[in-house]
C-alpha cells in the first residue's frame, strides 16, 4: 500500500499536524505495513521540522517519525520556511507537490494522495485555475465528476454544490443536477465504504425548506427527480428543513446528508465533528482525503495546531485504500524510483 502526502503551504500548519498525527497512528500496526511518501522539497522540509518538529529526524531521502520511516520525494522549488506569511514560492511548491501526487496516482504507483492544506488564493496568483485541490486533483478525469464528501465517524455530510458564490447556488440547485449527484453518491458511497443500499437525506435550499412554496419553490421542483431516483431503487429521503434536521439528530438515522451549498452543510458538520472532520473525494480512480481546516497561518510554527483532522485523514485513506484493493479495484503496481529520479533531473 502507497500513501503521497503533499507538502501544501509550508508556512502553515500542515507538516505540523501531519508528523504529529503519524506519530499517534502508530498505535495502529496497520500503518506499518505501509508505504507513506512526502512529497517537498527536503531544504523546506528540514527548515519546519527543525523550528517546530523536533522529534522528527531528517535523513538522507527519508523522515524518522518514531518507529515510522516515511519516503521522501523532493520537489524542485524551494521555498523558505516563514511561518504565516503568504509566500508565492510556497505556493509554487505546493502546486508542485500536487501534479508530481496526481502523476504518481494516475500511473498506478498511490493507491491514496493526503492533501495537506494550501493557500489557494497565491495558488490563483501564480496562475492555478482551479477553485481548490479537490477540482485539481479531477482535471485529468473528463468522464469523472467528483463528490466533496465530509466524514467523522458515521457523520457524512455531501455537497451539492461546492466553491461557488452563494449567488449561483439557486441556478445549480436543480432537478436534473439532483438526481446526477445523487446516483454519483450512491455509486461513490459503494465503491469506498461498502454501502451498498446508503439512506440518503437531502435538506432543502430555503428557510424550512421551502415551507411549502412560500417560501422559495425549489424544494418543488426537485420533487419529480427524487420520485424518480425512488422508483429506480434510490433510498432517498426528503428534502428536510435543514436547521431542525440537525436539531433533532435527523442525520443519525441516515448514513448520509446532502447538503445544497458549501455552508449549510459545513457550518453543523465542523460543529459536530469537533476536530476530527475529513474531507474525502468520492469518484476518483484513487483515494484521496485531507484535513477539513486550512492553513491556520496565526498559529503556525507554534506548536499548538491541533492534529486530530490530519490524523482521522491518514487512517482514512489507508482504510479506503485496503477497500478498494479487497475489491480489486486498487492502481496497477510500479516501482516509484522512476518518478523520484524524474524529480531530481
Amino acid at each position: 500500500m502507497r500513501i503521497v502526502c503533499t507538502i501544501g503551504d509550508c508556512n502553515g500548519v500542515g507538516l505540523e499536524v501531519w508528523a504529529k498525527a503519524l506519530a499517534e497512528a502508530q498505535r495502529h500496526s496497520k500503518v506499518f505495513g505501509t508505504r507513506w511518501i512526502l512529497i517537498g522539497h527536503p531544504r523546506s522540509i528540514a527548515e519546519y521540522v527543525d523550528g517546530c518538529c523536533p522529534s522528527v529526524k531528517l535523513q538522507q531521502g527519508s523522515l524518522q517519525i518514531g518507529r515510522l520511516t516515511v519516503e521522501l520525494i523532493p520537489c524542485q522549488t524551494y521555498a523558505p520556511v516563514r511561518w504565516g506569511y503568504p509566500d508565492p514560492l510556497a505556493a509554487r511548491q505546493a502546486w508542485e507537490a500536487l501534479a508530481t501526487a496526481l502523476e504518481l496516482a494516475r500511473s498506478g504507483q498511490a493507491d491514496a494522495i493526503v492533501t495537506l492544506p494550501i493557500t489557494k488564493h497565491l495558488m490563483h496568483e501564480i496562475g492555478w485555475r482551479f477553485p481548490g485541490q479537490t477540482e485539481y486533483l479531477a482535471h485529468p478525469y473528463p468522464n469523472r465528476t467528483p463528490t466533496m464528501l465530509f466524514v467523522a465517524g458515521s457523520l457524512r455530510v455531501a455537497l451539492l454544490t461546492t466553491h461557488v458564490p452563494l449567488r449561483r447556488v439557486h441556478s445549480m440547485v436543480t432537478p436534473e443536477a439532483l438526481s446526477a449527484f445523487v446516483q454519483r453518491l450512491h455509486d461513490g458511497l459503494s465503491v469506498d465504504f461498502g454501502l451498498r443500499e446508503p439512506k440518503i437525506a437531502l435538506l432543502g435550499l430555503n428557510p424550512h425548506a421551502g415551507e411549502s412554496g412560500r417560501l422559495g419553490n425549489e424544494e418543488r421542483m426537485l420533487q419529480p427527480a427524487i420520485e424518480e431516483l425512488r422508483r429506480a431503487g434510490y433510498v432517498v429521503d426528503g428534502p428536510f428543513a435543514a436547521d431542525s434536521f440537525f436539531a433533532r439528530q435527523r442525520w443519525k438515522e441516515y448514513d448520509v446528508t446532502v447538503a445544497m451549498y458549501h455552508d449549510q452543510g459545513l457550518i453543523p458538520f465542523k460543529l459536530l465533528a469537533r476536530g476530527r472532520g475529513v474531507n474525502v473525494t468520492l469518484g476518483l480512480p484513487f483515494v484521496r482525503t485531507s484535513p477539513d481546516h486550512g492553513t491556520a497561518y496565526d498559529i503556525a510554527g507554534k506548536g499548538i495546531a491541533d492534529y486530530r483532522s490530519m490524523y482521522h485523514a491518514l487512517l482514512l485513506s489507508l482504510e479506503l485504500a485496503q477497500r478498494r484493493r479487497a475489491h480489486g479495484l486498487h492502481p496497477r503496481r510500479r516501482d516509484i524510483a522512476s518518478v523520484r529520479e524524474a524529480s531530481l533531473a
